[in-house]
């Protein structure tokens, strides 16, 4: 009794976990179940209901099946927990009728009572009669599996409702005889379980009609039978099926889940801040993106009309190139304390190069200068360096040979310009 005790308490708790695992999985499946679990008064409701009965004991099958059903009744107290979930508390009162075959053995026989023969199969002899009145209080987790597998409805027509809970038989220790009565009690009690299949239709939003379909396990301790002197170890099923009627207390809702964020004062201050600095930010990259547009549309063009001043200039650079034999090809000049070559400088050594290439026997000179009046003597030299070497590097790029390159620089006055530039000439520095 006490191992069976033990596993209804098991059977309750691995309900409850699985539910609670179901009800996870159903909020990832539909989005639209996700509801408040109902705590308070909502989603109460009673049920009430007349059921037929049998008991399967160990010998009641020499009796008919038919013979042994019997009237009774159920009244629940419950609530919906959610959409899908809930719990109810009652009772089960049925009379039942069972049988002893050749023996005294059995808690309810009947005290001269005897099965008709007509009422046995194959005629049995010597069937004596038990027959009690016993009470089933349980209480069951319930499972809509219509709300738990589909969409949830509030006013679903038909929903089909899976049961499984714990409870105890209890015997009214009415007709009892004690000469036969094995445990020398007129009531005796004993552990159960019970599973239910409920088909409910909605009347109105007030009333449901069910038609429910129970089953159970009850401890053989219950109706005490012996046979051939020893108690049977298994237990007994007892099976209903009933008429129910189902009233629905007010408030009768379920409430969709709406989530609530709370900041106090100073972190929404923060985040505000945090998104206006954001959104300024956000606003100075775009006017920089559009900035870099402009700059990179003027780019294309200057580059388009340097390609087409190149194309016009090689006609003429080809004429001078068979003309110039000492003369200066090209001066560049720079801005104070620079080296580095503009677009403008680029082209014109590209020029220069056209040139040096329509001449390989002729040897040129790159020579660098700086101002010789601002400035150390060191800055001086490496910037006369740099901007002849940056000079020879371009020259290379457009294809000159390196062998009719020189390298010079000097520190005076270059006639007719400033004294920052590169001279690039077929005859020695002046």
């Amino acid at each position: 009794m006490k191992r069976v005790a033990l596993l209804s308490v098991l059977l309750l708790t691995v309900v409850a976990t699985n539910a609670q695992i179901g009800v996870n999985s159903l909020e990832e499946f539909d989005k639209n179940k996700n509801f408040v679990i109902e705590k308070g008064k909502s989603n109460w409701f009673l049920s009430a209901g007349a059921n037929a009965n049998i008991y399967f004991g160990q010998q009641d099958n020499n009796i008919k099946f038919i013979n042994r059903i019997s009237g009774g009744g159920a009244i629940f107290f419950g609530k919906w927990v959610t959409p899908w979930m809930g719990f109810r508390m009652g009772v089960d009162a049925a009379q039942y009728r069972c049988a002893v075959v050749g023996s005294d053995n059995g808690n309810f026989i009947v005290k001269g009572g005897f099965w008709d023969k007509a009422l046995t199969r194959n005629n049995v002899e010597n069937l004596k009669e038990q027959r009690f009145f016993a009470f089933n209080p349980n209480i069951d987790i319930f499972f809509s599996l219509f709300n738990s597998l589909g969409r949830v409805k509030e006013k679903r027509i038909f929903d089909m409702v899976l049961s499984v809970g714990t409870g105890f038989f209890v015997n009214s220790g009415n007709r009892v005889n004690p000469e036969t009565n094995i445990n020398g009690k007129y009531n005796t009690f004993a552990p159960s379980i019970n599973l239910g299949l409920l088909n409910k239709f909605r009347l109105s939003d007030g009333w449901d009609l069910g038609i429910e379909f129970k089953g159970g396990w009850v401890s053989n301790l219950f109706d005490g039978q012996i046979y051939n002197g020893e108690k049977y170890s298994e237990g007994d099923i007892v099976a209903s099926i009933g008429l129910t009627i189902i009233y629905k207390f007010k408030p009768r809702r379920n409430t969709a889940y709406t989530p609530t964020y709370y900041k106090d004062e100073t972190e929404i201050k923060d985040c505000l801040d945090k998104y206006n600095k954001l959104k300024s930010e956000q606003e100075v990259l775009l006017a920089e993106k559009e900035r870099i547009i402009d700059v990179n549309t003027e780019l294309s063009s200057e580059n388009r009309r340097l390609r087409d001043s190149i194309n016009n200039a090689k006609p003429l650079v080809k004429k001078l190139s068979t003309t110039i034999k000492k003369d200066v090809i090209t001066v560049i000049e720079y801005s104070i304390g620079s080296s580095l070559l503009t677009a403008s400088d680029r082209a014109k050594l590209k020029q220069a190069a056209e040139i040096i290439k329509s001449h390989p026997d002729y040897t040129y000179e790159v020579c660098g200068y700086a101002d010789n009046t601002t400035g150390s003597k060191e800055i001086n030299v490496r910037l006369r360096n740099a901007r002849a070497n940056r000079a020879i590097d371009q020259l290379l790029h457009y294809g000159v040979n390196r062998n009719q390159i020189l390298k010079s620089t000097n520190d005076g006055q270059l006639p007719g310009t400033s004294t920052r530039a590169i001279v690039v000439q077929q005859v020695e520095c002046d």
